[in-house]
């Protein structure tokens, strides 16, 4: 890189180190009473000490083992407010050393069984290569199908596990790494967290929008109730009530559902009348205290075309486009979600024209937003022709997916000035 007049070459920890430096110098200015911890992995992993609390260091046989891994974390103490441990923590980043195998999974899982004693609370997964050692071995996909699903059922659970426990997860990579995300981003999109491949000079700024974009409320679950005569589409309940579990969301989550007309011998409300639909989120607030808010809407059924054109709002119609088409791609089914796409493609052409083109800016970046998916998705897999449901995401295809799932409307506009 170039510092000034001068090239200085770094390694990856170094600008790792850097990041987090600049990071707790900010914290610790700006927010002293956070608490922040420190673990760190190779071949073993470390959980961090302070002040007269030790380290503690796990390894052998102890990281395979889930139920001790999280008793190290629950016997480990939380660490005090930044305020006091700010100078041993920029000795310990400090004084870190790159080595080894990368037993990823049981520090993630430490990380997590750590943080759920604040829920709330972030856990930033850095790495530079793929999980191969213990728990989650990411690294015998090509040997060893069992320890591959093996894998993937751990971070399946452990998302899930960080979920219940409030606590977001972010996963960051750098440049250039083979970390397999698409495993790996499964924390990250369950528990409403980031997933970022990012040059070495860029990992601060990615760190500081991590810590920055703060939890307002975990737990949440939504649930939308409609009419008899209409059904979910593209949820787990497919019948006229669902509940979607959210998780933890900030203040730029937005999500999207889709319904339609039941295939039931249930009469159509008739042109004219009123039906209502209801709308009731539930979610924890950082007190611990359980709320409910719930939002009830009367809508005017109609059999014209024009009138229901006239009242779409086009941005949350390609909200949702992005939102389930990426949904149908993460899992593999590159075919329906380009079958989505073209679907709704055609309902916001047919919206643009009916309205003589007045949001014709917002279709722009739609379409801006939509085009890795709809023309260059071979480019974001291993196997490069895309006719299965069967092919895996490379690392770049996965930090896409997951960020357009979770995707929002602030988002979408943004997407036209950095296309991937």
């Amino acid at each position: 890189v170039t510092e000034g007049e001068k090239v200085v070459h770094k390694s990856r920890l170094q600008f790792v180190q850097d990041a987090v430096l600049q990071c707790v110098q900010r914290l610790s200015e700006q927010q002293p009473e956070v608490r922040v911890g420190l673990i760190t992995f190779n071949y073993q992993v470390k959980m961090h000490g302070y002040a007269n609390f030790k380290s503690r260091v796990v390894s052998g046989t102890e990281l395979n083992n889930k139920y001790y891994l999280k008793k190290v974390a629950a016997d480990f103490p939380s660490p005090p407010p930044l305020s006091q441990t700010k100078e041993c923590l920029q000795k310990q980043v400090m004084g870190l050393s790159a080595n080894g195998e990368t037993a990823l999974g049981p520090a993630s899982l430490l990380a997590v069984a750590m943080a759920s004693k604040h829920p709330g609370s972030k856990v930033i997964i850095c790495t530079d290569g793929k999980a191969n050692a213990k728990l989650g071995n990411l690294e015998e996909e090509d040997n060893d199908a069992r320890t591959l699903l093996s894998s993937t059922i751990f971070y399946q659970n452990l998302g899930e596990y960080a979920a219940n426990q409030g606590v977001t997860v972010s996963v960051l990579s750098i440049e250039g790494t083979d970390c397999r995300l698409d495993e790996l981003g499964r924390l990250a999109d369950r528990t409403g967290g980031k997933v970022v491949i990012a040059s070495p000079n860029q990992l601060h700024s990615e760190f500081e929008e991590i810590i920055q974009n703060r939890t307002t409320a975990t737990h949440c679950a939504v649930t939308l109730l409609l009419p008899r005569s209409l059904r979910m589409k593209g949820e787990r309940e497919a019948g006229h009530k669902c509940t979607r579990e959210v998780g933890n969301v900030n203040p730029d989550t937005e999500i999207t559902m889709q319904f339609e007309a039941t295939d039931q011998d249930i009469g159509a409300p008739a042109p004219g009348c009123r039906v209502s639909i209801q709308l009731q989120i539930r979610y924890k607030r950082s007190n611990g205290q359980m709320m409910l808010r719930v939002f009830t809407a009367d809508r005017d059924v109609t059999d014209d075309s024009s009138a229901a054109l006239s009242s779409l709002s086009l941005a949350i119609i390609q909200l949702n486009s992005l939102q389930a088409s990426a949904a149908l791609a993460v899992r593999g089914r590159f075919l329906d979600a380009r079958k989505e796409n073209e679907l709704q493609k055609q309902l916001i052409e047919r919206a643009i024209k009916f309205n003589e083109s007045k949001e014709n800016h917002i279709f722009s970046e739609w379409i801006t937003a939509m085009e890795p998916l709809y023309k260059n998705i071979h480019n974001y897999t291993r196997n490069k022709s895309v006719t299965s449901d069967s092919q895996t995401l490379t690392d770049a295809g996965a930090a896409l997916l997951f960020t357009m799932k979770h995707s929002n409307r602030k988002s979408i506009s943004l997407a036209k000035n950095h296309r991937p």
